[in-house]
């Protein structure tokens, strides 16, 4: 019984190691643009936007952030971007399992846990703020910026 309660406990401990997630990033903003490492290219914020409509009853806006122009409603810019969890209220939140960023290339998504995002304004039609977030050493941004809250298209 000894051993099986044991057996139990260590499989326990090896299976919340696996799925936990590291603090090696630093949580601390960068001044300036927010730029980085997307995809291992050097990536720096352009234009960033959310849909009121698709954030509707949640408590954060899905912003997409592309280092190239954009104007609602107008084509996506190809090339690597990020998808991140931006809060509705202004205040210093950290990343988690529920609020996080995906640096994407393509198809392919890496989903981060690690960092933190400021938000310092909410209006009608913009959100600023800052974030720094890390996947691994290949995927990490730091510094400030200014999303579009695109009008409704429902």
């Amino acid at each position: 019984m000894t051993k099986l309660l044991a057996l139990a406990s260590f499989c326990f401990l090896a299976s919340t190691a696996a799925c936990g997630t590291s603090d090696s990033g630093s949580t601390t903003i960068d001044d300036g643009t927010l730029a980085g490492m997307v995809y291992g290219q050097p990536w720096t914020f352009h234009a960033g936007a959310t849909d009121a409509f698709l954030s509707e009853g949640d408590d954060n806006f899905f912003a997409t952030f592309y280092s190239g122009a954009f104007t609602c409603g107008g084509a996506e810019p190809t090339g690597p971007s990020l998808i991140v969890a931006v809060p509705k209220v202004p205040g210093d939140y950290p990343m988690s399992l529920m609020r996080n960023m995906t640096f994407v290339m393509g198809s392919d998504n890496k989903i981060a846990t690690d960092g933190r995002v400021v938000v310092d304004s909410v209006t009608a039609t913009t959100v600023t703020g800052g974030l720094v977030g890390t996947f691994d050493d290949q995927n990490t941004v730091s510094g400030h910026f200014t999303l579009t809250v695109c009008p409704s298209t429902n």
